[in-house]
C-alpha cells in the first residue's frame, strides 16, 4: 500500500498551563500544513495560535515524502511499550491510497523519532519555526 497522508499530532505533557498546547502536522506528497493551538493564548507572543500551509509540485518534496513514509511505517511497526508520565503524546495517523488508516499513540519524547523528524524538518518552509510535534532536543539548543 502506498502512503497518501501522514498526520502527526502532539500535546505538551506536564508543564505550566501557560505553555500547554495541542498541535497537528499534516503531510502529503505535495503539501505540508501545521496548526498550533495553545491551551491559553498569551499576549506576550510566547504561546500564540499559529497556522500555515505550503503546497508544491517540486519532485524533491515528493521524494522527501516517500522517505518520511518509510520512516513513519517503521515507527508504526516498533515494539514500543515505554510510556513517560510527564511527556505529552505523539500520535501518528497514516492514510493509505486504498483509504485504510493506521494510528498509533506514543507517550515518549520526540527524540525517539529523531531520524524521521529530521527528514520532515528539511521540508518545513524556512520562514516557519520547527513544529512542536517534531521538535527534538537539539532544536532547543538553538534558542
Amino acid at each position: 500500500m502506498k502512503t497518501k497522508k501522514i498526520v502527526i499530532k502532539s500535546t505538551s505533557g506536564f508543564c505550566p498551563v501557560d505553555y500547554a498546547y495541542n498541535d497537528k502536522l499534516t503531510i502529503t506528497a505535495n503539501s505540508i500544513a501545521y496548526e498550533y493551538k495553545p491551551y491559553l493564548e498569551s499576549d506576550n507572543s510566547l504561546n500564540v495560535r499559529r497556522k500555515w500551509s505550503y503546497k508544491t509540485t517540486n519532485s524533491i518534496f515528493s521524494s522527501a515524502f516517500e522517505k518520511i513514509a518509510v520512516a513513519v511505517n517503521e515507527i508504526l511497526s516498533r515494539d514500543q511499550k515505554a510510556m513517560y508520565c510527564d511527556s505529552g503524546n505523539i500520535d501518528f495517523i497514516v492514510t493509505y491510497d486504498d483509504g485504510n488508516k493506521v494510528a498509533r499513540e506514543l507517550g515518549v519524547p520526540a527524540d525517539e523519532f529523531a531520524d524521521c523528524f529530521k527528514i520532515i524538518q528539511e521540508i518545513i518552509p524556512v520562514t516557519e519555526d520547527v513544529p512542536e510535534a517534531i521538535r527534538i532536543s537539539e532544536d532547543y539548543d538553538d534558542e
